[in-house]
């Protein structure tokens, strides 16, 4: 992020003191209160320890920025930075074992580094926590965001702008939109289109833009090569977004054979193996849950039944893998036929049809945790597009383009669009994109990193209602 080149060296520094707290807690624990017997009959002292102490936080701070761990990288999830913290920490760990073989002045312990490496990632992921939240509470007041306009106003670039406004600890403070086709002043995705593309130059000086995003979908290549020197005339950073279409696939796989580029079709890595190790982490997991959960899936019929009348689960029929229809079950967390009227409508915000408890259960998810039957049945999946109605596949399928791919797989109880925030009544074509991307990228490690940000988002969700 341009405009915060501190945040590193601020990393770095609060890398160097939770290392050095860990480096003293994990000397007093080994040698005060661990119950692991100690070699000898006095503890070491603790001044040899406090001389290692700043080699052991420099070669720490040292594989972290060689490891990439301090480089800024908009929209990264913590869960990502915190697995590469891991890596890099126990490359660190490793380092300083082989270090402390070769040294012969002292014979330190190695408990001692196992728990002060343990003790360092607690208090650096603290520390990474209250940093991002400081960071996005000042960006939703634009303190520290790169100033944007995005140019053109296709399906991706409307995409684009309503990422950016969902999440603001991107860094980005949307000036509006230039566009030939809409007239200035006209709103757009949540921005306002501000003029013609012809005044690009303009626009950057008059408000003093950092970055221009060119989603001009159609646009020849003179047109794209005259806005980017235009951009660097101006010496004005610019990203490219791809077509709608290639966001929508993002099918396009490279290779290079002595130097020549191959483009492919990317293929989805759920079939063969793969789906018998998925299969079998749903089954294991599922059942490991069901065993945990069952007092509170006890407590929550017991509320249930006492709050209103009518059934303890919610039967509904889905349209699943390769459009087979089953039946999902949910705690009913509405009136009993809540759509009698309306015929099949989303649930909004302060939809009147909840019940006191329903409310309670769709705000932290709750009524889906009958869902751990489906996956045992062999319906459904942990992690995998939400499964639709037939009314809205029929209406969907002949809507947006590539929907249907979606039942390529088994349905999820999470997703990778849900863990984005793309869940209740937003766009179903976002949520497609982002359901086609996790089939054609998945990885077991992948539906581990969804399940993980699914814990977080629980709480966090802002379309769960």
């Amino acid at each position: 992020m341009r405009k915060n080149r501190w945040l590193p060296w601020i990393r770095a520094a609060a890398d160097v003191v939770a290392i050095l707290a860990a480096l003293i807690l994990a000397y007093f624990y080994r040698f005060r209160i661990d119950r692991i017997p100690i070699p000898g009959t006095e503890p070491p002292a603790f001044g040899f320890y406090l001389v290692a102490a700043p080699v052991v936080a420099l070669i720490f701070v040292a594989t972290f920025a060689a490891s990439g761990v301090y480089r800024i990288r908009r929209g990264r999830p913590f869960l990502d930075e915190f697995f590469s913290i891991i890596g890099a920490a126990t490359l660190a760990g490793v380092i300083i074992l082989a270090l402390m073989s070769i040294y012969r002045g002292f014979s330190y312990s190695r408990l001692v580094l196992l728990y002060a490496v343990i003790i360092a990632l607690a208090l650096i992921a603290l520390a990474r926590i209250v940093l991002r939240r400081i960071l996005t509470l000042q960006q939703r007041r634009g303190v520290g965001t790169d100033r944007v306009l995005v140019v053109g106003t296709g399906a991706g670039s409307e995409l684009l702008l309503r990422r950016m406004t969902m999440f603001p600890e991107y860094g980005y403070t949307v000036c509006g939109v230039l566009d030939d086709r809409i007239e200035p002043g006209t709103a757009f995705a949540g921005s306002t289109v501000v003029g013609r593309v012809a005044e690009l130059p303009a626009q950057v000086k008059r408000q003093q833009i950092d970055q221009v995003f060119l989603a001009l979908a159609g646009a020849s290549h003179e047109e794209l090569l005259h806005l980017i020197k235009t951009c660097d005339d101006l010496r004005v950073d610019f990203r490219m977004l791809p077509d709608v279409f290639e966001i929508i696939t993002t099918r396009v796989s490279a290779d290079v054979v002595d130097g020549i580029p191959l483009v492919g079709v990317r293929r989805s890595q759920m079939e063969g193996f793969g789906l018998v190790v998925k299969r079998g982490f749903d089954l294991v997991i599922s059942l490991i849950l069901v065993v945990v959960l069952s007092p509170l899936w006890l407590l929550l019929a017991i509320a249930i039944g006492a709050s209103s009348r009518g059934p303890i689960l919610y039967r509904q029929e889905r349209v699943g893998q390769a459009g087979r229809l089953f039946t999902l079950y949910k705690f009913r967390s509405m009136v009993s036929d809540a759509e009698a009227e309306t015929g099949p409508v989303f649930a909004a915000p302060d939809d009147a049809r909840r019940t006191a408890v329903g409310r309670l259960m769709r705000r932290f998810s709750l009524d889906e945790l009958p869902q751990l039957i489906n996956i045992i049945q062999g319906d459904m999946s942990l992690v995998g597009p939400r499964p639709e109605r037939p009314f809205f596949v029929e209406r969907f399928g002949s809507e947006i383009p590539r929907y249907l791919e979606r039942h390529q797989v088994r349905p999820g109880v999470t997703g990778w669009a849900q863990v984005n925030d793309l869940r209740g009544s937003t766009s179903i074509a976002d949520r497609t994109i982002y359901d086609i991307y996790y089939i054609e990228n998945w990885s077991l490690s992948f539906d581990i990193k969804i399940l993980l940000l699914t814990t977080g988002r629980i709480f966090l969700h802002a379309h769960a209602y």
